[in-house]
Parts: C-alpha cells; sequence; structure tokens
C-alpha cells in the first residue's frame, strides 16, 4: 500500500531550490506516469531527508504531514515544504543531508476538498504562546523564537543561547543534535522547563511543572498531569496461626410478621455457652415491657456466659455468626450498648462487624462467616467433610417450650419426605421437647462452623502464611494473600477522586442480553434448532492472567492521545459512534432509568483502550478527548497460576480445592470497591447532649442520612454515607482500590466474549457474562478445562430466553432448568419451559423486562402465575 522513492544527494545544504527540484523530479517519476495513464489519481505525499552525520539518532526526519495532492498542485506542495524549513529547527538547513526520501500512498479519483486547507500558505503562520502561571511562553524550539540573542556560548553536549525578551532574560541549552531544549526563565522566577522534539519531527513535547504539553504546529494537542497516588503497601505473612475464637448463633421463631430470638449459643472448640427464654415469647409479646425485659434477660444471659474468663480468657477475640450481617446483628447490637463502647462496622449500607470494647479492657470483634464463605452452613459442612453435619429442624413452630410427639412433617424446612421419615424414625417414640431440640440444633450449628473455619484457617495458613481472623471478606483475604505473596512492589497504586469518579463509568460489569427469544424455525412451527450451551472456563481469572493491567501513577490528560502516542493505553472519554448495521453491538453504555444497554447510535463515554481498540475492528468511531494513561504490566498471572494449579492439585471434593476456586474469582472484586464508607452514630434521646447532637447531624448533613435503627428505650442508630480519606486507612478493608484494574479486566472479558457476537459462523441466541447459546458446535481447539477454554455445559432441544437473566431450558436428556433472576429456587422448582413460553407468546413481542410486573417478580412480590394471569387480562 504505502511505495518508496529516494533521491540520493552528495552531502549538499536543504534550501528552497533543491527542494524544489526533487519534488519536479518525483512528480516526473512517479506522478506524471500514473495520470497518463488516463485515470485521474491523486498521491498522499510525505517528504522525509536523512543526514550524513552520527549526532542524529534516527535515520530519516520528516519536512511535514502526510498530506493529498493533485497532480495540479505540485507548487503548492512545495510552498508547504519550503515554508515548513523556516519554522522547523535550524539542523534540517545548517548539516548536509545524503538522501531526501518520498513515501506515498496512490488514490483513485482527485483529493478531498477539505484537505486543501492543509496546503495552504504557512507563511502567514504566526509565532503561538501558551500561558503557564500567567507567563506567555513561546511554542517554539527555536531560541531566536524567545527575542533577541545576547550570547550563544558552545559547550561538549550543547549550545548555551541567552535570550532577552523585554524584562525577561532567557537561558536555552540546545542539545547537539537539537532533540532537546533545556530552558531557565533567570531571574526571581525559579521556573525551569525541557522541550523535547517528538518522533519524526512531527512536534515537540514541554515538560513544565507537573505537566506536559505536546505542540503540533504550533497547536497544543494534547496535556498531562501524573496525579499524585499512593501505591499498594506489600503486607507481610503472619508469623503463627491463630485459631483461638468462637463461634455463635440466634436461633428465631416468627411472630406475626416479626422475628423473635429464643436461643443464643456459643462454642470455643471444647465448651458450650447457652442462653434460652425463660418466658416463651408468645405470651409474652402482647405485654410490651414484660417482652423487652425477657429479650434483655435473654442476650444478657449470654453476654455475660461470653466474656466470663473461664470461658475465653483473651482479651481480644473474634465471635463468628453465620449470618451476622442479616439479622443476628441487629438483634445482637441493640444489647451491646450497656456493656461497653459499641463500634458497628458498615459498608456500602451492610452491617460488616461489630467491635465491642468492654469496660473491663476487653475486645470482642463479631464478624459474619458467610462473607469470608459465601455458602450455606450446610453446603459448607459437606464442602469441608465436617464429622457431625448440619441437622434439620422444625422451624415453623413457635411454641418454644413444646413437649410431646414428633412435629408433622409441615413444620420442617429444608428436608425432603424421605429425610425426614428417617429421622422421626431414629426418634423413636420418646417425648420430642423444643428446647432441648433447639439446643442441640443450635449447638451443633456452632460446632460445625468452628471446625469449618478451624479448617478453613489451617489450610489457608499451610499454604500461604496468613490467617483468615483479620479480613472481613473473601475479597479481603484474597488480596491479603495476593499483597503477601504475589503483587509487584510499587505497581499498583491507589485510585480515588475525579479520577476514580470518571474511570468509573467505564465499569459497567458483564454483557448479559437476549438475541433470539426461542429456537422454534419460527413461532408457530414445531421444528425445534439444536442449541449448544458453552460456559468459558474462569473467564475473569484468564483475563487477569493473559492481559497486560494498569500499573503506576495515573496520568491524566486532554486531547486526542493517539495522535501523539498510537499505542496510548488507559481509560479514555471518547465521542463514540457505532456503526449502522452491525447485528449485535459489542459496547455498552448506563443509561439512566434503562440500566446498561448495548445499542446503535453515537454517545459521549468512558471506555478502555483495550475496548475501543477492538471496536475499531466491528466498524466503530472514536473522538478522544480525555482521559487517563497508564503504563502496562502483569501483575496477576502469577496468583492466578498458582490457585489454578492447586485446583488441579487436589482433588474436586477437597476444600482445598474449593477454597483455590473462591480465592481464584474473589480478588478481581476488590480492585473496584466503591471508595465510600458508612459512618454509624448511636444516640441516646433520653439525653438531652444526643438530643442536640441528632438535630445538629439533621440540620447540617441529613441527607447523607440512608438508614436508621431502633435500638430501645429510645436509642437509635444512624446510617449514613461519608467520603473515604485515602491517607487513613480503614483496619479491616483498607483503601486499596484501583477501578482502572476492575474496569480493565471486565473490559477484557466482553473483548473475549464479543467472539460469539456478529460470528458468521453461527447464530447466536443468549449470552452471559461467560456463556453463550449458539446452533453450532465450536471447534474442539477452543474446548478444554485450561483457563480461557469452554465446556459444552448443555446440548439444548427446547429454549426459551425472555430477558437477561431469564430463561429456560430442555436438554437433550429431558432435564429441564429454569433460570430467573431474583427468584429462589423453590419458585422456579415450580415453573416448566412451557410457563415461559406462554409468557413469550402473551407478551405480544413486547421488552419484557421494561413491565412493571417483571420488576415485581424480580423482587418477590408477585408470582409468575400472577404474571400469567395479568397478561392473559391485557392481551
Amino acid at each position: 500500500m504505502i511505495k518508496n522513492k529516494s533521491y540520493t544527494i552528495s552531502n549538499q545544504f536543504l534550501n528552497y531550490d533543491m527542494l524544489s527540484s526533487y519534488i519536479t523530479m518525483f512528480w516526473n517519476d512517479i506522478f506524471s506516469p500514473l495520470v497518463l495513464k488516463g485515470v485521474d489519481k491523486y498521491l498522499m505525499v510525505m517528504v522525509k531527508v536523512s543526514f550524513n552525520t552520527p549526532k542524529f539518532d534516527y535515520t530519516f526526519r520528516s519536512l511535514g504531514h502526510l498530506r493529498s495532492v493533485n497532480l495540479s498542485e505540485r507548487e503548492q506542495f512545495t510552498d508547504y515544504l519550503s515554508e515548513r524549513l523556516t519554522y522547523l529547527n535550524e539542523a534540517y538547513t545548517s548539516n548536509p543531508i545524503d538522501k531526501i526520501h518520498f513515501s506515498y500512498i496512490e488514490r483513485d479519483g482527485f483529493a478531498p476538498e477539505d484537505s486543501r486547507r492543509l496546503l495552504q500558505d504557512v507563511s502567514n503562520i504566526q509565532l503561538s504562546y501558551h500561558r503557564f502561571n500567567n507567563l506567555e511562553l513561546p511554542v517554539s524550539m527555536n531560541p531566536l523564537d524567545y527575542g533577541i540573542l545576547l550570547a550563544s556560548t558552545p559547550f561538549e553536549n550543547f549550545t548555551r543561547y541567552i535570550i532577552n525578551n523585554g524584562s525577561k532574560n532567557y537561558q536555552i541549552e540546545v542539545s547537539l543534535d537539537g532533540l532537546v531544549n533545556n530552558v531557565t526563565l533567570l531571574g526571581a522566577i525559579d521556573l525551569k522547563w525541557t522541550d523535547t522534539r517528538l518522533p519524526n519531527d512531527v512536534g515537540f513535547m514541554r515538560e513544565i511543572g507537573k505537566s506536559t504539553k505536546y505542540f503540533i504546529d504550533g497547536v497544543n494537542v494534547l496535556n498531562k498531569q501524573v496525579i499524585p497516588a499512593k501505591a499498594f503497601r506489600v503486607q507481610k505473612t503472619d508469623c503463627k496461626i491463630e485459631n483461638v475464637f468462637i463461634t455463635m448463633d440466634i436461633e428465631t421463631i416468627n411472630l406475626n410478621g416479626q422475628l423473635v430470638p429464643y436461643l443464643i449459643s456459643g462454642y470455643n472448640g471444647s465448651q458450650h455457652i447457652t442462653s434460652y427464654v425463660h418466658k416463651s415469647p408468645k405470651v409474652v409479646q402482647l405485654v410490651p415491657e414484660l417482652f423487652n425485659s425477657t429479650q434483655l434477660d435473654l442476650f444478657s444471659d449470654f453476654m455475660d456466659q461470653l466474656l466470663s474468663p473461664s470461658f475465653m480468657n483473651s482479651k481480644k477475640f473474634h465471635v463468628y455468626a453465620h449470618n451476622l450481617s442479616g439479622f443476628d446483628g441487629i438483634f445482637l447490637m441493640k444489647h451491646l450498648l450497656t456493656y461497653g463502647k459499641v463500634e458497628p462496622l458498615l459498608f456500602n449500607g451492610k452491617l460488616m462487624c461489630i467491635k465491642l470494647v468492654t469496660r473491663t479492657g476487653k475486645t470482642v470483634i463479631f464478624k459474619d462467616s458467610y462473607l469470608l464463605l459465601p455458602m450455606s452452613l450446610r453446603s459448607l459442612c459437606k464442602a469441608f467433610n465436617v464429622d457431625s453435619p448440619k441437622g434439620y429442624f422444625p422451624f415453623n413452630m413457635t411454641d418454644v417450650f413444646y413437649t410431646g410427639v414428633f412435629p408433622q412433617f409441615e413444620y420442617w424446612t429444608g428436608i425432603v419426605k424421605s429425610v425426614y421419615n428417617s429421622i422421626k424414625s431414629e426418634y423413636g417414640k420418646k417425648y420430642w421437647s423444643f428446647k432441648a431440640e433447639s439446643i442441640k440444633y443450635c449447638q451443633l450449628d456452632c460446632v460445625c462452623l468452628h471446625e469449618v473455619l478451624t479448617k478453613f484457617n489451617e489450610l489457608i495458613y499451610s499454604e500461604f502464611k496468613v490467617n483468615i481472623h483479620k479480613p472481613l471478606t473473601l475479597p479481603a483475604l484474597a488480596m491479603k494473600i495476593y499483597k503477601s505473596h504475589y503483587m509487584p512492589k510499587n505497581s499498583i497504586y491507589q485510585l480515588g477522586g475525579i479520577a476514580e469518579q470518571y474511570i468509573r463509568q467505564s465499569y459497567t460489569g458483564g454483557a448479559v442480553d437476549v438475541y433470539i427469544p426461542h429456537n422454534r424455525i419460527n413461532v408457530l412451527s414445531k421444528q425445534l434448532t439444536k442449541l449448544f450451551y458453552y460456559d468459558v472456563n474462569s473467564l475473569y481469572p484468564y483475563v487477569m492472567a493473559k492481559l497486560l493491567m494498569p500499573i503506576g501513577k495515573p496520568i491524566a490528560f486532554e486531547g486526542d492521545i493517539r495522535k501523539v502516542e498510537s499505542d496510548a493505553f488507559g481509560i479514555f472519554n471518547c465521542n463514540i459512534t457505532s456503526p449502522a448495521n452491525i447485528k449485535h453491538p459489542i459496547l455498552q453504555r448506563k443509561i439512566k432509568g434503562r440500566g446498561t444497554v448495548a445499542g446503535l447510535g453515537s454517545w459521549n463515554g468512558w471506555i478502555s483502550s483495550l475496548e475501543m481498540d477492538n471496536a475499531l475492528k466491528y466498524g466503530y468511531t472514536f473522538e478522544i478527548i480525555k482521559g487517563y494513561q497508564f503504563e502496562q504490566g502483569d501483575i496477576f498471572s502469577s496468583y492466578v497460576n498458582k490457585m489454578y494449579s492447586l485446583r488441579l492439585e487436589y482433588y474436586k471434593n477437597h476444600p482445598m480445592n474449593l477454597i483455590a476456586k473462591l480465592l481464584l474469582n474473589s480478588l478481581y472484586g476488590k480492585f473496584g470497591m466503591k471508595i465510600e464508607k458508612t459512618t454509624v452514630e448511636i444516640f441516646n434521646l433520653n439525653r438531652d447532649a444526643d438530643k442536640l447532637a441528632l438535630k445538629n447531624l439533621l440540620d447540617t448533613a441529613g441527607e447523607s442520612i440512608q438508614d436508621h435503627i431502633e435500638l430501645g428505650d429510645n436509642r437509635y442508630l444512624f446510617v449514613r454515607n461519608t467520603m473515604s480519606n485515602l491517607l487513613e486507612e480503614d483496619p479491616y478493608h483498607g483503601t486499596d482500590v484501583n477501578i482502572a484494574i476492575a474496569s480493565t479486566i471486565t473490559a477484557g472479558a466482553r473483548i473475549q466474549m464479543s467472539y460469539f457476537k456478529n460470528n458468521p459462523n453461527f447464530n447466536l441466541y443468549y449470552s452471559d457474562t461467560d456463556s453463550a447459546v449458539i446452533d453450532q458446535q465450536l471447534p474442539e481447539s477452543m474446548v478444554g478445562k485450561e483457563l480461557g477454554l469452554v465446556k459444552l455445559e448443555h446440548i439444548i432441544k427446547k429454549a426459551v430466553f425472555l430477558a437477561p437473566k431469564v430463561y429456560g431450558f430442555v436438554d437433550i436428556d429431558g432435564n429441564e432448568t429454569i433460570k430467573i433472576k431474583g427468584v429462589t429456587e423453590e419458585v422456579t422448582s415450580n415453573l416448566s419451559v412451557g410457563d415461559l413460553e406462554n409468557l413469550l407468546i402473551l407478551d405480544n413481542n413486547r421488552i419484557f423486562n421494561q413491565h412493571k410486573w417483571y420488576k415485581n417478580l424480580m423482587s418477590g412480590s408477585i408470582t409468575i402465575n400472577d404474571v400469567l394471569y395479568n397478561l392473559k387480562e391485557t392481551s
């Protein structure tokens, strides 16, 4: 496509006459013969020269930019280049050249009209200036453009010029090759800067203060500034294993829609503590004073035992409950205030832990084990091969002092009839005591949880020399392991402020959509198309290991950075236009009121440069406005490879296999965590000082309050948003977040999944974050167990896809699967693909997820049968 024509010159100096003669020679040798063939042609031409001197570090230097010219425009082109010589560095005219080089591209027709302005007479271009600290500085690397030359002194590596311009004197040191100027404004003002010529002499960059400015043809096309940031700190491993902790559980009954505690148990690894209500909650609920007193006695009895030295003789310890973030923590918090200082920690509105500092100096940290191991306790017992697995209990009973025959099947939950019959048979004809059985059940839960956490900690410590007790969540534990063993020092920096807010707009998650709602040949046909459901193996970890990630301090820029650095990497703000005829758009954006949408048209948005480059292949166009540039580095491959090797090393039912899987998939989310905290304040409105403090809070920061909880006795807990201070590290979460990394990972995942979109080899019916349903089998080379390869999850005989994460199908073995986001398995188990098919027909081609009833279905306020009935009524 690009052709070259060079002319050798014998150590002559470049001037107008020489330039004109060689352009004429090029015109006669190349341009005229093309036109003589009888075809209208124009050329895109760039002219360079090479110097016969060793001091230039590259062979060719450009005289001008690529320009479109017609045959008749030789004189304009000559004038354009000759005028360029008047403000290019003197090295072009003071050093002998040995070759003049023409690069050109042939085009049919005539040069576009708008290219005429690029060949305009540049003799009238005035020297431009830019302002810095109220000073006007010349946009030039020619010292004489600064003013009147007072002196010039040659040195070994540079020439020093002293220039006067009115009240200002400049010292300009020009390197011998003319590529670098070091400029000092002499006098009281301490101002220095460095100008460096850009490759191919397209312009120069000026590093001044904390900014870097790029100039091309006297125009400031790009500005950069390094943003101050703090590097993630490498963490030390723990010197010994810690397995001293307590597990607890609170049992409740449902009274008129209110969950009421009646039993609390704790376990320290060898002994139990138990507190049981003295009076039936069902009876005393009718008398509020008596009810509150009963609840206070229940929790006080438990706390007195918990804080007893005979149960835990330690000044600081952790207590785990497997639902602290749910109702357990709220119940507990109401009764801790009388024991000392209570510091609940909430994050994004969720209760993470409760810290109690007692009046005797003990510190107790109540934590949610579900945040560390996000599975049901029953599933954890199975995964960790617990010796005494979790039992069953008739939670629908409300008489906590019942004794009598074995409870009927309808009182039990989460149990099938065969298991119920087995338990009943084993129990025999003994009297069944609610109190005795509930205590046994609750204590068994505490033992199971203690055994799971002990094994979990031992496996983590044996492999990584890290204890599980300080991190509050699984992503935080993954981050601690990563920073202790795998994170390169001074590679990842914290992102906050406006940079975090802008970059977060590019963080849109996985792409989920429906493309063809069913696999019938047509709506009325009974003939079905066989479908293949593929899932990518560990998509996010694969992307983390494969791609280079953003590292180093972010560099904010304004302007089109790709005009200066064609391979610039980062997160860019662009004016984006999709191709008009793309079947499946691959770029998504958040639209207020509609969520995340992949659509057509033009819009302004933030996007990873990786995803931008991928979209260019599909016909998208981009105008870069501003953004954040990063260096690139491999920061995750060692972590991902370690976790994946552990999965291969341990058999599937070994708990270490599960742990490795959880850690493999949990690290990514920590980088995308929102930098916001929630402050918790407790007010006792029986005191005038607290009344005044609450009034001041409501007056000054009332809009920041997101929730409040009544703690009883006229005490209230208020939760409000506060901005995170990156200089103050949160002892439980840290401040180590970097949204650019999270955005790059999700962008890389969408790039991987774009393979399934607009692919001429098959039709795409449905795609999720890491899965796709298509009508052809993929090549064997794409299928396997390795990271990034795919596995064939299902071969589908019949399918209905209603909306993102709302679908059902029957596989070739007759197994039926129903998936509805936000709807429990108990609900979906009563549905069939036929029900979803009826929804599709009754929906009458409307957009499924825009209906009000769809949102109600997702929230659980109506059932699928309600939806079917409403659609029938309105169709």
